[in-house]
């Protein structure tokens, strides 16, 4: 044939293939049709066959057919051939299967590799020699980082992972800070997916480790090799803006909205003309949450590739951006709520909120079975009722605002197009009908979560302001509750199924108006897409408080009620999995070839066993696993001391805060300053920070407090102000990075045991115990330690750094368990005894380092 193909089309068809497309697209009239193409031996596709002639909706019947190796193939009719939101689930659909996806145009001249095909017999192994040497003085790295060292630990935690790539394997890693795990990691990573073109998925707990490595060191390494990688980072899609519920919210303002939300939309709708990005991250100012909610983009409510703004759509731009990339960065909220969508389907390569990916890398690993727990369980709270009923319908400043009266409007608006019967039969259902039930639910939904509550504060003796009630089976068969079920909570979900019944029917009559004239499509496509989003949300919140209190507790699930004794309005009912380790060992481990879990903090007492036996690596083959637990760069006798004071009374007794407050008072004023205290309630916190902070302030010391500003102003505030001190809890445990003279001592008043009465921690210690383990050895210890080296390793960030860890719990030194904690730190130099002596050797430890520490404020200028 003469044409002359496109050059990407020239690289992926052959000619014969080329031509025998467009054959088939001619014979449907231009029309969309759905080819399977086999590859060459140089990887084009040599032949075709036709599988479907249609839509997208064609493609699941023909996946049967499609053979290994084979590379899914369809024509765009319109030309444009980069690929919709619908062909990008597909592409998830085929490529978790070993399919490659291409999109041409009708003369086949034109190419997008959607998802290239993978062919196993030509996996290109990783060298750990080649790619050892740019770690190596004189490697490429050296040349592209002035701050670049020789780190023997870096090196073999990247040979760990080499091999875990080379051979389907899980590698897990400790490597504490200042080893460049990062860097270890994604040098293999990223060599994998240039070298075989296929995804690696990189999950961290923080965004701060998420942006470094898209913005700092994946375009290090690119710079490095002649072959650059993609890299996306990836946001959950209510980051972005939605072009389609802007336009609704601008026309609502003007019907409903006050002069400050109609000026904030104002404004998004100007930034919306000007920005690339479109996510929230990029609008120079930060919107009211509610505000947002109703313009950012919404999964269930996205009509895809039929919207109207569909080439303009920013979450859609994102997504074709991330279906190219070869490494993705996550967050392991957003990988587990994959991961947990596809449980629930039962199928691993179906489509969710992820493309397809075999290979991944948790950084941050510690936090896994948190992460894991969370998105495999179920949750109800009146707050969220209440605003899930709002979005129908809800008043404010004695306005009504929502779905229906929107709605309503835009029916009158459009009377004029459709049949007055209809108009007037819809709005007849919405007011006599919709409105009624959607007060009744509310109604009993309020209902429901008050009798909940009153029956929850019976039957807790937490004194604290937030209580949770774990639901045992006994608790379950208590005749009050049964009572109350029947009374109250199921009436409720009855309630909540009859709104979405009628979601339903009000659905079809608005659909069955059909499209006006000469108009491409429905003027209420947003409203038809709310309702049936808002429907199955009404279903999931009826089925999460059924479950809730019904009678019967389902094997391997924890369930509780959360109550606010201080705010009425604060009532949650959960569940979730008693253990994950299990499901992920069959789930994940078993659909992923590759699985890096790399953290500072996974091992107790020098061993994995703990961090195993809880995210289910000990129940993976051993031939599989590989741990590895890298020494410490850093030499923490020179560095650091650890003080532990062992004549103040124990946590557990009432007069400790006083003596404690006064302790840690001592010690700032010893350290100068650059302090954080890391509390374990925000009881205690309060407490010490309100006896202390009007004398520290008089001593020209700052007392920063948790909760007064963001954590990120917070953080800028400290490292800027050498003489502040930061009282905080558990967040600031792990996940922050100060170095130098900003950070000298870290102060623990307490082990962080968790709660032993949290329904979580009693449930998983009863199953430790019924198994016949030390639930206390085998899962509270080792919880609190993994929980006290991530605070112990806040203090010595670099090589420069010095400073003191005070402990002010003595159980760390009288009880037999605090052999485990200290075992499982580095090699720091320990002074245990009463205050006085402790307090004097922090004295002589920092007069002694004062020469160090000057040069460390110099080094961090």
């Amino acid at each position: 044939m003469s044409q002359v193909l496109g050059e990407v089309a020239e690289r992926r068809l052959t000619e014969s293939a080329a031509e025998a497309i467009r054959g088939a697209i001619a014979e449907t009239g231009g029309r969309e049709v759905f080819f399977a193409g086999s590859l060459d031996s140089e990887g084009r596709v040599e032949s075709v066959r036709v599988c479907a002639r249609g839509t997208e909706g064609a493609v699941p019947a023909i996946f049967e057919g499609i053979r290994t190796r084979e590379v899914v193939i369809h024509n765009h009719p319109s030309g444009h051939i980069a690929p919709s939101e619908a062909d990008l689930q597909l592409a998830v659909h085929f490529s978790n299967n070993g399919h490659g996806v291409y999109i041409v145009d009708n003369d086949a001249a034109r190419v997008f590799v959607v998802v290239e095909p993978f062919d196993e017999s030509s996996v290109q192994r990783l060298n750990p020699s080649e790619l050892g040497a740019a770690l190596e003085p004189g490697g490429v790295l050296s040349k592209a980082l002035s701050d670049f060292e020789v780190r023997p630990q870096q090196r073999a935690m990247m040979e760990s992972v080499a091999r875990a790539f080379n051979h389907d394997g899980i590698a897990v890693v400790e490597a504490p800070t200042g080893v460049g795990k990062t860097i270890a990691y994604l040098l293999p990573a990223v060599a994998w997916a240039r070298q075989n073109r296929e995804r690696v998925v990189v999950s961290t707990r923080t965004i701060n480790l998420q942006e470094q490595v898209v913005h700092k060191d994946i375009p290090v390494l690119n710079r490095c090799f002649e072959k650059p990688v993609q890299a996306a980072l990836v946001k959950g899609r209510g980051n972005y803006l939605c072009q389609r519920k802007l336009q609704r919210a601008i026309g609502e303002a003007t019907l409903f909205d006050d002069d400050e939300d109609a000026k904030s939309l104002k404004s998004i709708a100007e930034w919306a003309d000007t920005t690339t990005d479109g996510s929230l991250s990029d609008l120079a100012f930060v919107p009211k949450r509610d505000l947002w909610n109703r313009v950012c983009s919404e999964s269930d409510i996205c009509s895809a590739g039929n919207c109207p703004n569909a080439d303009r759509c920013f979450v859609g731009r994102a997504r074709r951006e991330i279906a190219k990339a070869d490494v993705l960065v996550v967050n392991h909220h957003m990988l587990f709520s994959d991961l947990s969508i596809k449980e629930e389907l039962g199928n691993f390569s179906a489509p969710a909120v992820l493309p397809a990916f075999q290979r991944v890398v948790f950084d941050e690993a510690h936090s896994i079975e948190e992460s894991a727990t969370e998105h495999f369980g179920m949750s109800a709270a009146r707050i969220g009722l209440m605003a899930l009923l709002g979005r129908f319908l809800r008043s404010e400043r004695g306005h009504e605002r929502g779905l229906l009266p929107y709605l309503k409007v835009s029916l009158i608006r459009e009377a004029k197009n459709f049949a007055g019967s209809d108009i007037n039969a819809i709005i007849e259902l919405i007011d006599t009908e919709v409105q009624p039930a959607l007060v009744s639910a509310r109604d009993g939904g309020l209902a429901a979560f008050e009798s909940l509550r009153s029956w929850a504060l019976q039957h807790t003796d937490d004194s604290g302001r937030e209580s949770r009630l774990r639901l045992t089976q006994s608790l379950l068969e208590d005749k009050e509750l049964r009572q109350l079920h029947g009374v109250y909570v199921q009436p409720a979900c009855e309630e909540l199924q009859r709104c979405a019944q009628l979601c339903g029917r009000l659905h079809g009559m608005v659909k069955d108006l059909g499209v006006p004239g000469d108009a491409p499509e429905s003027p209420f496509l947003t409203e038809l897409l709310q309702l049936e989003s808002y429907r199955n949300r009404l279903l999931r919140m009826a089925a999460a408080m059924a479950e809730a209190t019904s009678a019967k507790l389902a094997e391997n699930t924890v369930r509780w009620i959360e109550v606010d004794r201080g705010n009425p309005g604060i009532v949650r009912v959960a569940r979730c999995p008693l253990e994950v380790g299990k499901p992920l060992a069959e789930w994940v481990y078993g659909n992923l070839k590759t699985v890096v879990m790399t953290s500072a903090t996974l091992t107790v007492d020098q061993k994995f066993d703990y961090f195993g036996s809880r995210v289910g690596t000990g129940r993976v083959a051993e031939s599989r696993v590989e741990t590895q637990q890298l020494d410490t760069p850093f030499s923490y006798e020179e560095q650091a001391m650890l003080g532990v004071v062992n004549d103040l009374p124990s946590p557990e007794e009432k007069d400790f805060l006083e003596p404690c407050a006064e302790a840690i008072g001592e010690a700032i004023e010893i350290a100068g300053g650059s302090a954080f205290v890391l509390f374990t309630s925000y009881y205690a916190l309060d407490f010490t920070h309100r006896r202390l902070a009007p004398a520290l302030t008089r001593a020209g010391i700052t007392p920063l407090k948790q909760g007064e500003v963001s954590r990120s102003h917070l953080l800028d505030r400290f490292r800027s102000d050498v003489t502040s001190v930061l009282f905080a809890t558990d967040s600031f445990w792990e996940g922050v990075d100060v170095a130098g003279d900003s950070l000298r001592c870290v102060i623990v008043p307490r082990l962080p045991f968790r709660v032993p009465t949290e329904p979580i921690q009693q449930a998983r210690a009863e199953a430790i115990s019924a198994a016949g383990g030390n639930a206390f050895t085998d899962y509270t210890v080792p919880q609190a330690v993994i929980k006290f080296r991530q605070g112990f390793g806040r203090l010595i960030r670099r090589r420069s750094d010095h400073g003191a860890i005070l402990v002010l719990d003595k159980r760390l030194v009288t009880k037999p368990y605090g052999r485990i904690f200290l075992h499982s730190l580095p090699g720091v130099r320990i002074v245990r005894g009463p205050k006085k002596a402790v307090f004097g050797a922090m004295r002589n430890f920092y007069d002694s380092n004062l020469d160090s520490t000057h040069d460390a404020r110099g080094d961090d200028t």
